[in-house]
C-alpha cells in the first residue's frame, strides 16, 4: 500500500500540514471490490481521486460492447482529475477497479477556495496538481500518437521504445487483454503480432516482460524514424 506523503499530489508538504489539508478539505478514504465502478460515464464529477493501494482502469465502453483502454493508473497516483479544471459536467468515461483498491477521495471545492491565510501547504497542493495535470496530458498525448499509426506493428513499437528501461526490458504491468484494449486490438491480433516479431527476431516475449533484442530495427518502425529516411 502507498503511503500518502509519498504520492506526487502531497510532495514537499509535512505530515502536519496534510493531516490539516484532509480535515479541512473533508477528504475520505474508501475501499472498492475488484471490478467496481469507481465512477461511471454520465456521473457527475465532484471528487479527485488519489489510488492507495491496487490498480485501476481507466476506460471507454461502447454500445457495441468494444472497450478503449486509455491507461491504467497505479499506486500513488491520482484519476479523475482531467475534470477537475474546465467546465464538463458529467464523466466521459469508466473507472474500474482491476483490482480490490484503496483509495482517498478529495472535493474539488478545496481546490477552488483558499483560506484567509492563504496557506503555504494548499498553494503547493495546487502546484502539485498542476503538475500532475501537465504530465497526465503528456499521457495522453503519447497514447493518441501510438494508436495513430496505421499497422499494429508500428504501434507495438513505438510502445516498447517508449516503455523500455535502459536495458531495453519493458515490465509488463497490463495483460495480454489490457494490452490489447490500450492498443485499440483484438487480443489475438496482439498476440499472433508479438509473436511474429518474436520469429524476426525483434523481440522476446516473457510472461511479465518484453526484452528488445534489436532496439535499431524496432525504432526503425516508428513512422517518425521512417518518414526521416525518406
Amino acid at each position: 500500500m502507498t503511503d500518502i506523503e509519498s504520492s506526487k499530489l502531497f510532495h514537499s508538504i509535512t505530515e502536519t500540514e496534510r493531516e490539516r489539508i484532509l480535515k479541512c478539505s473533508k477528504s475520505r478514504m474508501k475501499n472498492y471490490a475488484a471490478g467496481t465502478y469507481i465512477f461511471e460515464q454520465g456521473g457527475l464529477p465532484s471528487r479527485l481521486f488519489l489510488l492507495l493501494e491496487g490498480q485501476v482502469q481507466i476506460c471507454k465502453d461502447f454500445t457495441s460492447g468494444k472497450r478503449d483502454v486509455l491507461y491504467l493508473v497505479e499506486a500513488g497516483n491520482v484519476f479523475g482529475e482531467i475534470f477537475l479544471f474546465g467546465d464538463r459536467k458529467h464523466y466521459w468515461y469508466d473507472a474500474v477497479a482491476v483490482t480490490d483498491v484503496s483509495v482517498m477521495e478529495m472535493p474539488w471545492d478545496f481546490f477552488y477556495h483558499f483560506c484567509s491565510n492563504a496557506c503555504d501547504h494548499h498553494k503547493q497542493l495546487t502546484q502539485n496538481m498542476l503538475e500532475i495535470l501537465s504530465e497526465n496530458n503528456f499521457n495522453i498525448t503519447r497514447k493518441l500518437h501510438i494508436v495513430s499509426t496505421s499497422s499494429l506493428r508500428e504501434r507495438l513499437a513505438i510502445w516498447l521504445i517508449d516503455s523500455m528501461d535502459a536495458n531495453c526490458v519493458v515490465e509488463l504491468h497490463m495483460n495480454r487483454e489490457q494490452l490489447a484494449d490500450f492498443l485499440g486490438v483484438a487480443r489475438p491480433s496482439l498476440s499472433r503480432e508479438l509473436m511474429r516479431m518474436q520469429k524476426d527476431g525483434l523481440i522476446k516475449v516473457d510472461r511479465r516482460k518484453i526484452k528488445i533484442c534489436d532496439k535499431d530495427a524496432v525504432e526503425m518502425l516508428s513512422p517518425g524514424a521512417q518518414s526521416s529516411e525518406l
